[in-house]
C-alpha cells in the first residue's frame, strides 16, 4: 500500500458567488491536515472570503469572469450573449494557472467549476453538481448540445468529484452522466454543529443574501421593507464580505454586510426560520446544521429552481418566485414543512478521494 505523500495543491474556486469558496472550505481543512501545502487561485469575492477563513494561505489572484447581469433578459439568454468572453477568461485562467504551477511546483490542481484551470503537467480534478445543466423550457432544444460540449470540456481533468452522496442524491438529474466518471465525495459543509448544545432563539427569523448583482440588491430591497414590517425579530445578512462587518440595528432588525463561517453558524443555529437563496452550497450547509427553511431561488437560475422544488416535493422546505415573494404567506405556510435533521455527514467519501489523489 502506497503511503499517503503531502504535495503542493492549487485549489481554484469559480467566483460567482460564495458557494463555491465555501464548499471548498472543508477540502482545504482536510488537505492541511495531511501536511499538504495549500494555495488558493481565485478571484472577486471568492477570493476575499477565502483570505479571511484562512489568512496564513498563499493566494493568487487570477482572471474573474466578469460575469454581468440583466434584469431586462432571461438568465440563460444573458449568459449565451456572454459566451465569447467567458472562452476568452477560460483561455487566460489556463494560462495563469500553468504559469503557477510552472513556478511554484505545484504538484495537483483542484477546480471548483473553473474550466481553464487544469494543466497537462498535473493531475487535475474537477469540483461541480452539475453535471447535466438545465435549461429553461424555451432553450430546451438545444440542452444536448450544450451539456454535450460541457462534458467534453470536464473530460479534459483527470477526475470529476461530485459534492452528494452516491444514493438518494439531492442534486438528482443535475448530476446524472452516462458518459463521465464521477467520484461522489459526500456532501461538503465548512459548518459543524454544535451538538447537545440548546439555547433559546436569539432571532425569530434570519435573512441570508448571496449571489449575483443585480438580483441580490433587489431581493435585499424586497425583503427590508417586510422584514420591517412583520414584526419579528430579525437578522440580515447582506452576502456582501467586501463590506465592513459592523453591525446596524433598526427596529427589531439587525443588518450585517458579513458573517464569518462560525459567526453564521452561531446565527443559523440561533434563528427560528432562516430565508436563502437555494444555491447548492448554502443547501448542504443547512442540511449539515438543520433548520427550518424558506427557499427563494435566484430568478434565472434553472438550478436552483430545479433543487427548490426537489426539496418542496420532498416535504423538505417551502419556496416562493423572488416576483412573487409575500413573507407573511411565505411563514403561514412553511409550517407544513419538516425542514431539515442535523444530518451528520460521513467524511469517508472525501477522505478516500483525497488519499487516492496523495498515493
Amino acid at each position: 500500500m502506497n503511503p499517503i505523500q503531502p504535495k503542493r495543491i492549487l485549489i481554484c474556486p469559480l467566483d460567482w458567488g460564495l458557494g463555491h469558496a465555501t464548499r471548498c472550505v472543508p477540502i482545504i481543512l482536510e488537505l492541511t491536515k495531511r501536511g499538504c501545502d495549500v494555495a488558493v487561485a481565485t478571484s472577486g469575492e471568492a477570493l476575499i472570503l477565502l483570505k479571511k477563513e484562512f489568512p496564513a494561505l498563499p493566494f493568487h489572484e487570477i482572471v474573474s469572469y466578469r460575469v454581468q447581469y440583466s434584469l431586462r433578459l432571461p438568465f440563460m439568454i444573458n449568459i449565451f450573449l456572454q459566451l465569447p468572453k467567458f472562452i476568452m477568461t477560460i483561455r487566460q485562467e489556463h494560462n495563469e494557472v500553468n504559469k503557477i504551477v510552472n513556478e511554484k511546483k505545484i504538484d495537483l490542481l483542484i477546480s471548483d467549476c473553473r474550466y481553464g484551470c487544469w494543466s497537462d503537467l498535473v493531475p487535475s480534478i474537477f469540483i461541480t453538481h452539475q453535471v447535466n445543466l438545465l435549461m429553461p423550457p424555451a432553450l430546451k432544444w438545444i440542452g444536448p448540445l450544450i451539456n454535450f460540449f460541457n462534458r467534453l470540456q470536464i473530460k479534459k481533468f483527470t477526475r470529476c468529484w461530485v459534492p452528494d452522496f452516491p444514493e438518494n442524491r439531492i442534486t438528482e438529474k443535475l448530476s446524472e452522466s452516462k458518459d463521465l466518471t464521477i467520484d461522489y465525495i459526500g456532501m461538503l459543509s465548512r459548518f459543524n454543529p454544535s451538538i447537545g448544545i440548546h439555547r433559546p432563539k436569539k432571532y425569530e427569523m434570519l435573512a441570508v443574501l448571496s449571489g449575483p448583482e443585480p438580483q441580490r440588491s433587489k431581493f435585499e430591497d424586497i425583503l427590508k421593507n417586510q422584514l420591517l414590517l412583520c414584526g419579528k425579530s430579525c437578522l440580515l445578512v447582506r452576502g456582501l464580505p467586501r463590506g465592513e462587518a459592523k453591525r446596524e440595528v433598526n427596529a427589531q432588525m439587525e443588518i450585517v454586510n458579513y458573517l464569518s463561517s462560525n459567526e453564521l453558524q452561531a446565527a443559523i443555529e440561533d434563528s427560528g426560520i432562516i430565508i436563502s437563496r437555494s444555491g447548492y452550497s448554502s443547501i448542504m450547509d443547512f442540511t449539515r446544521l438543520g433548520g427550518h427553511f424558506i427557499f427563494v431561488p435566484t430568478p434565472g437560475q434553472t438550478e436552483q429552481e430545479y433543487l427548490a422544488k426537489q426539496l418542496e416535493t420532498k416535504g423538505i422546505a417551502f419556496y416562493q418566485r423572488q416576483e412573487e415573494f409575500d413573507l407573511n404567506f411565505a411563514l403561514t405556510n412553511s409550517v407544513r414543512y419538516k425542514g431539515f435533521n442535523n444530518q451528520d455527514f460521513s467524511s469517508s467519501l472525501l477522505n478516500k478521494a483525497i488519499d487516492d489523489l496523495l498515493k
